[in-house]
């Protein structure tokens, strides 16, 4: 197995494609990695999409792998605890008080007690739950990759509500956003390019609407709330802004194949493309900045420090600085980076494609 020192290696020699060249190590310290799922034979090129969680509180990171592992780790690295799924952790857990909830391609979603991992309860959707749950009110709110959004109590997993849309085959690329809830509302965004805003209790739907510009792919592949506005990813081409209460449009920004949307500084919303990294006013989606991706879109961007952490597929993970969008290089570990980061302040958890976690401390 490759080690960690040798990967960071050879992933600094200069690439022949054209690629950034690594970042100036004096912008980062490793302060620990740990091997969660290394390479298996005949594994070409591994993808984790699972994301890192941290609690603030206990200070535990939470980290879902390809394996079909949850792992729990102190902040010295120690292995806290490790709980066994029946297949991929493809969606960020979510830390809610004392309880880690995670979506898992085996269709269940696991509560677990942060403190030791014990399963508390179980809800069997019998689809593939590749997103990260959202709860509000008491009700855990999670997507499946195929069109469902399912209510569960919190407390005991019981079933509340649930909404499935019915989309043609053929029309989809793969991926889906998870939910958004907040001010008593449940947003979800669908591969026909629709929108939907939801009643968080019963399930009622409080508006309903088209989002996507026509086009092959109309996958609303992200969401994010902020302000009491609901921007949204729509893979044909566009990203948009709308009042998540009444729905109303506000305004749409075009550019092709828009696939993530993050907030990721006051006044400043982050699109993500196949080609590009865009910053857009969410006031009124004015371009701000925008540089090369050179990679594919992933887990979603965040800011550690002045420095804007993008997750690139197998191009890395991208470091730009926030204020500028200008490029300071990628880290990688040979694998690339895909999942979501954890932050606190200026440090970050990266769970690479090769299955290493990385504790970081950015300057």
């Amino acid at each position: 197995m490759l080690g960690l020192a040798l990967a960071l290696a050879l992933a600094a020699q200069p690439a022949e494609d054209g690629r950034l060249p690594p970042p100036d190590r004096k912008l980062y310290q490793i302060a620990w990695h740990r091997d969660l799922a290394g390479k298996t034979l005949g594994e070409w090129r591994p993808e984790e999409l699972g994301g890192v969680a941290r609690d603030p509180v206990t200070r535990l990171v939470v980290a879902g792998t390809r394996d079909g592992w949850l792992h729990a780790l102190r902040e010295d690295g120690s292995l806290a605890w490790e709980f066994q799924g029946g297949g991929a952790f493809a969606g960020q857990p979510l830390i809610d008080g004392d309880t880690v909830y995670a979506g898992c391609n085996d269709g269940r979603l696991y509560a677990l007690a942060l403190a030791t991992g014990k399963e508390r309860w179980r809800y069997e959707s019998k689809e593939q739950l590749g997103t990260r749950p959202a709860i509000l009110g008491g009700i855990v709110y999670v997507a499946s990759l195929q069109d469902t959004l399912y209510a569960v109590d919190a407390r005991t997993g019981a079933w509340k509500w649930h909404y499935r849309r019915e989309v043609g085959e053929g029309f989809t690329v793969e991926g889906a956003a998870s939910v958004a809830a907040a001010d008593g509302l449940v947003h979800a965004g669908f591969s026909d390019g629709s929108l939907v805003a939801f009643e968080a209790g019963t399930g009622a739907i409080r508006w309903e609407r088209h989002a996507a510009p026509r086009g092959n792919y109309t996958d609303v592949d992200s969401l994010v709330l902020s302000g009491g506005k609901l921007y949204a990813a729509a893979f044909s081409g566009a990203v948009v802004a709308l009042d998540a209460a009444s729905g109303k449009p506000l305004w749409q920004f075009e550019v092709p194949e828009a696939s993530r949307v993050a907030m990721v500084a006051p006044g400043l919303l982050l699109a993500v493309t196949t080609r590009s990294v865009l910053a857009l006013s969410p006031v009124d989606g004015h371009r701000l900045w925008s540089t090369p991706l050179q990679g594919s879109p992933a887990g979603v961007p965040r800011v550690a420090g002045r420095w804007l952490l993008v997750p690139a597929g197998h191009g890395g993970l991208r470091i730009l600085e926030l204020a500028s969008g200008r490029a300071m290089g990628v880290l990688d570990t040979g694998t690339g980076v895909s999942a979501s980061l954890a932050l606190a302040g200026n440090r970050a958890w990266l769970l690479s494609n090769g299955g290493w976690l990385l504790a970081l401390r950015f300057e």
